[in-house]
């Protein structure tokens, strides 16, 4: 009984972190980001970490960090995690320790993501004006090259006429 009380509040946490994990997808970059616009990015390598089992007990290792950590990304082949984050993250690399699969930190750094941005410039009336008459005036070369050509074969179809009735 109380195994299976353990395992429910187990359960409920890992929900929990699901939950807050796809609100933190569905949420626009922006508010991920601090006041400043950056964050830190934090490279582990975990040598043991080589089945799925062993992810899953990484990430339930950072279920308490959740309000610190932005995303996490798990390469079980290369058995490296990454972790974005704004603040510290001793007491993660002390979680990650007591999981005894020998994770150790690599290297943390800033890490900046920039805006993409979409600047549009103003057409000026001159601009639209011009191209406009540009296509006008093509279209009014196609028609007189047209009229022409038309004209010739008229005159063309005149003449065989022509010489076919003498």
């Amino acid at each position: 009984m109380a195994f299976e009380q353990q395992n429910n509040a187990y359960i409920d946490k890992t929900n929990q972190f699901e939950t807050s994990k796809q609100k933190s997808q569905s949420s626009p970059q922006l508010e991920l980001l601090s006041n400043d616009g950056t964050m830190n990015v934090s490279y582990y390598y975990i040598p043991h970490m080589s089945s799925i089992v062993e992810a899953q007990r990484v990430r339930k290792a950072l279920l308490p960090f959740i309000d610190n950590l932005i995303e996490h990304c798990i390469d079980l082949d290369a058995r490296h995690l990454t972790l974005y984050h704004h603040s510290s993250i001793d007491d993660v690399t002390l979680a990650l320790q007591g999981l005894s699969l020998g994770a150790e930190l690599q290297q943390t750094m800033s890490h900046y993501e920039p805006l993409e941005m979409m600047v549009f410039e103003k057409q000026s009336s001159n601009h639209i004006d011009q191209t406009q008459s540009k296509n006008n005036d093509s279209v009014f070369i196609v028609q007189k090259f047209f009229k022409t050509m038309l004209e010739k074969l008229r005159r063309w179809i005149n003449a065989l006429r022509n010489k076919k009735d003498r």
